[in-house]
């Protein structure tokens, strides 16, 4: 639900059933200082440092009558017949203690997706968490589209993976002018609060990165991460010689050519995570230790003219 001025994310609130309580992300473009909510016991959470909050309900509350937002005793906006939908109640993810999910945002990734999901299980992971953001028609696709071939839709792709993957709709928009990483911060926020007691690794990786352990290629990851706390991994560009690859969920066949440095990513320790935690960024926490690329690393997959291929580039295949 978005206006010019306020998104209520309520398409995945989160129930805390210990505690009895909702809650319902947001983040607004106009600040404002209080809300008012009809015959609900609430309380108000800002982020300090970027434009996100959240309300805690008393209860599990499937509908707010009204919810009005204030500034300076003046209303700003009211929303009506709010419905808050939980998505994460029906997740067939088969967690412990001791799993590794990745939690990411998707959006028109269909030619990637298949080839993303595969490789990430394989190397151990748990679970996998998608946002799909395909309902936003605001943010276009930040690689060329002329050679992507589509035959499925992001949907049909996560139904293969019963019980390993879980996609919740997410078709938010981010405010005009503002950066599509707005909407992907609050989907860091939703997801990690949600997972957070049901796993002991949280991976804040994009469906354009492969995690790879070069002194051991076949250890499972959730072994490789029970020796550490949250950490942060480095990364390079991994990129394809040619301008024009047809791309179909094949970028590991074609990107083999090491580009610059770029970028951190966290995998987080989820004893090291607060309740309701703000998760301001995936690329660092508190908690990190950063490791080196002997050690892990991630490889951004930028493909045909978005990095552009030279001769002096190492070779590397990591699926070999």
């Amino acid at each position: 639900m978005a206006n010019q001025s306020i998104i209520l994310f309520d398409k995945a609130c989160l129930y805390n059933e210990t505690k009895e309580e909702t809650i319902l992300y947001g983040q607004y473009n106009t600040q404002f200082d209080s809300v008012l909510i009809v015959d609900n016991v609430f309380e108000l959470v800002f982020r300090s440092d970027s434009p996100d909050f959240y309300v805690k309900l008393k209860g599990k509350i499937t509908t707010l009558k009204t919810i009005a937002f204030m500034a300076n005793s003046n209303e700003l906006l009211r929303f009506e017949n709010v419905h808050l939908i939980f998505p994460f109640e029906d997740c067939d993810l088969q967690l412990s203690s001791n799993s590794a999910i990745i939690t990411t945002l998707c959006k028109d990734y269909s030619h990637r997706l298949d080839e993303w999901i595969e490789y990430n299980l394989k190397l151990g992971f748990s679970g996998i968490v998608i946002f799909n953001n395909d309902g936003n028609a605001l943010t276009p696709l930040n690689e060329p589209t002329e050679n992507i071939v589509r035959t499925k839709s992001m949907e049909e792709i996560c139904k293969k993976y019963k019980k390993k993957v879980w996609m919740i709709d997410f078709p938010y928009t981010q405010f005009h002018g503002q950066h599509w990483n707005n909407i992907q911060r609050v989907t860091l926020n939703i997801g990690v609060n949600a997972f957070r007691n049901k796993c002991r690794n949280i991976a804040l990786i994009d469906a354009d990165e492969f995690i790879y352990l070069p002194k051991n290629k076949s250890i499972n990851i959730e072994n490789f991460l029970q020796k550490h706390g949250t950490i942060t991994m480095r990364s390079n560009i991994l990129t394809n010689k040619n301008d024009n690859d047809i791309l179909n969920n094949n970028i590991l066949e074609l990107a083999k050519y090491v580009g610059e440095n770029k970028y951190t990513k966290t995998i987080l320790h989820t004893s090291k995570i607060t309740e309701y935690e703000f998760i301001i960024t995936p690329h660092e926490h508190r908690s990190q230790r950063i490791l080196n690329k002997d050690d892990i690393i991630h490889y951004h997959c930028w493909m045909n003219k978005r990095y552009k291929y030279n001769e002096k580039m190492p070779y590397i295949d990591i699926l070999a």
